[in-house]
Formats: structure tokens, sequence, C-alpha cells
């Protein structure tokens, strides 16, 4: 069995792709990402500062950079269809806002989970990294199966396995312990008001910028 560490260097055949240059990838596309989601909270409110009435031009600056930091979490989110290749069908490579990423199912080291709340219910996300360090967030009953499949299964099977760090939101939502109602329903309201500091947060850097 390869080394799950160097799992990711690449094959000839281009199944897998090469762990260093896809994580500088990444990293690269998310630094622009959040350096554009700062440019469009400071700059228009510092260009507006001067202004008589610069509420507008804060409002809307604030707004847009919430709605951008709101947005981060889901860079890692896989974008379905999905592909399974490899050896056992080891890795798994999806689609993302920053490209596309590939893990190593026979690797995984960590689980944990988050929930977004928004119009008509929520959403949890299940968030998985393998042992090169590349992260991939999933949603739904499918998705559910597979980390169930190597997270909890695949590790009780193999003696040799590296444990795997999951946190106590992701075995409820993976249906390994139930959450007591109180810690459900408390977990719900701290997902709504995580939404709404992420977006509140740029409007109150603006507005600070623009009162100066």
């Amino acid at each position: 069995m390869p080394d799950p560490l160097t799992a990711h260097t690449g094959e000839e055949d281009g199944t897998v792709i090469p762990r260093p240059a896809s994580r500088r990838r990444i990293r690269t596309r998310t630094a622009l990402i959040v350096m554009g989601i700062a440019a469009v909270t400071v700059v228009p409110a510092m260009l507006a500062a001067p202004l008589a009435d610069a509420s507008p031009v804060m409002m809307t600056a604030g707004v847009v950079g919430g709605l951008g930091c709101a947005a981060l979490p889901h860079l890692c989110v896989a974008r379905q269809p999905w592909r399974r290749h490899g050896p056992d069908a080891r890795f798994l490579t999806a689609r993302t806002w920053t490209g596309p990423r590939t893990i190593d199912l026979h690797a995984l080291r960590s689980v944990r989970t988050w929930k977004e709340v928004h119009r008509g219910g929520a959403t949890t996300y299940l968030v998985v990294t393998d042992a090169s360090g590349t992260r991939l967030s999933f949603t739904g009953t499918k998705a559910e199966r597979l980390i169930r499949r190597y997270a909890v299964e695949r590790a009780r099977q193999t003696p040799d396995a590296q444990p795997i760090r999951m946190t106590r939101l992701a075995s409820a939502d993976l249906g390994i312990r139930l959450l007591p109602r109180l810690l459900s329903g408390l977990r719900s309201l701290l997902a709504l008001e995580r939404l709404v500091v992420l977006v509140i947060g740029p409007m109150m850097i603006s507005a600070a910028i623009v009162s100066r």
C-alpha cells in the first residue's frame, strides 16, 4: 500500500492530482479571494470617508464584504459529480470553487462538521481532511454514507489504521452518537449567530473606517 503522505504525488496516467501543485493552487486562490473581500470592505469605505454622507457606500461595501465572508467556508465544498479513481477507488476528486481537489479516503485524519442556517431550513456540511492536509466538504446522504464507510467502518476493520479525529457534532451527524435535544437546539442557534457575525463584522469595519 502506498504511503498516505505521498499518495498524491501523481501518476503517469494523470489519475491523481500532484499534491504540491494542488495545495499551492488552493492556497493561492484562497488568498486572492480573501484579499478581494478585504479590498471590497476597506477601500470603498476609505474613499467615501470624506463625503458628507458616506453611509450608502459604507453599507454597500459592508454587505458585500459580509456576504463574501459568509461564502468563504464554501470554498472547499465538493461539487458533484465526484470522481473515484486509483487503487481500490481510494482517491476522490471533486470540483470546488478553488479548483479540483483530491483526497485519499484510505488516509483520512479528521472529520468535523458545520451547519449553515438559511431560509427554509439548514444545511449540514461534513468536512474531511486526509494525511496530506487536503480538505473537502460534503453534503447529503450519499456523502454521509461514504464518510461513515471510510472514517468509521474501515477504521474498525483495519487494525493498523491511523486514528481519525472526529468531533462530537460529526459523530451525531453521521448517526453514531445522538446529541441531547437541548444541545441540538443550541447548535442551530449558534449556527445562526455565526452567520450574523460573518455578515455584520465587515459592516462594522466599514463603519469604523468611515467614522474616523
